[in-house]
C-alpha cells in the first residue's frame, strides 16, 4: 500500500493533482491511497507515519509548506516530500528538510508521472534493502534508509539509526561492503555517513539534521564534498 497526501490551499490545483494522480496510479499494480488537506495545520493533526509520499505546496496562506516540512522532520525522516511551487528560490531550504523532488507550477501531468513512479520504486527497493547484524545472541535487521551514521569505538560499532543505535561486533570495511549505496561514503577511518541525512558539510565536520556532527577526515572531504553535491543534484533534478 502506498499512501500519498496532496497538501495544497488552492482547490483547483489540488483536484488536479488528485485526478492526475489517479490516471498515474491506475497503470501500476500498487494498493494506494490519495489523502486531501488544504493546510500545513491541518496535515499536522494526522499519523505522518502512515504517508509515503507528500506532494507539499510551499506558499500557503497560513503556515507555508517549507515550516510545515520541518514540522514534518521533527518526528518523521521517512516520509518523501515532493514540494510544489512557482519559484526555484527554496532549493536550499529544501536540503534541510530532505525533499525528493520540487515540482513546477503549472504542474504537467508527464512531469508528475514521472517523479511518482520514480518515488514508488524508491520507496519499494528501501523496504527491501536492508542488512543483517549477528552479535552474540542478538540478530539485528536493520533497513538501509534507516540509518544515519555508522562509527567505530575501538573494538565495538555503533550503528545510529533513526530510532535507535545498536552496538555489534563487526568491521567497518565489511559493512562498507555490505551497504552497496552510493548516499554512503566512508567520511574518515572510523566513520561512514549516510548522505540522506546530511544538511551541511564543512571541511571537518558533516552536520546532520539532527544536530549530530560526524568527523571528515582532512584527506577524504574532497571526496566526501563531490558525493555530497552529486548526491543533492540527483535528488533534486
Amino acid at each position: 500500500m502506498i499512501r500519498i497526501a496532496i497538501c495544497e490551499d488552492e482547490k483547483e490545483t489540488q483536484c488536479l493533482i488528485e485526478e492526475y494522480l489517479y490516471n498515474i496510479l491506475k497503470i501500476i499494480n500498487v494498493e494506494y491511497e490519495i489523502q486531501k488537506y488544504s493546510s500545513g495545520e491541518d496535515l499536522l493533526k494526522v499519523s505522518l507515519k502512515d504517508i509515503d509520499i507528500l506532494l507539499l505546496d510551499i506558499l500557503m496562506e497560513q503556515m507555508n509548506g517549507m515550516d510545515t516540512a520541518r514540522k514534518i522532520r521533527e518526528v518523521d525522516n521517512k516520509m518523501e516530500i515532493i514540494f510544489i511551487t512557482s519559484l526555484i528560490d527554496y532549493v536550499q531550504e529544501g536540503y534541510e528538510v530532505r525533499a525528493y523532488r520540487y515540482l513546477l507550477k503549472p504542474i504537467e501531468l508527464e512531469e508528475l508521472k514521472k517523479h511518482i513512479l520514480t518515488c514508488i520504486k524508491d520507496i519499494e527497493t528501501n523496504k527491501s534493502n536492508y542488512i543483517v547484524i549477528k552479535n552474540k545472541s542478538n540478530i539485528y535487521k536493520i533497513y538501509l534508509n534507516e540509518i544515519k551514521y555508522i562509527e567505530i569505538q575501538k573494538k565495538d560499532m555503533l550503528i545510529h539509526t533513526i530510532n535507535k543505535g545498536f552496538g555489534v561486533k563487526y568491521s567497518l570495511g565489511k559493512i562498507e561492503k555490505d551497504l552497496k549505496l552510493d548516499k554512503f561514503v566512508r567520511c574518515h577511518k572510523s566513520f561512514i555517513v549516510n548522505l540522506s541525512y546530511v544538511e551541511n558539510i564543512k571541511p571537518n565536520i558533516a552536520i546532520l539534521e539532527s544536530g549530530e556532527e560526524v568527523p571528515i577526515s582532512r584527506y577524504r572531504y574532497k571526496e566526501v564534498k563531490e558525493k555530497f553535491l552529486k548526491f543533492l543534484g540527483d535528488t533534486i533534478c
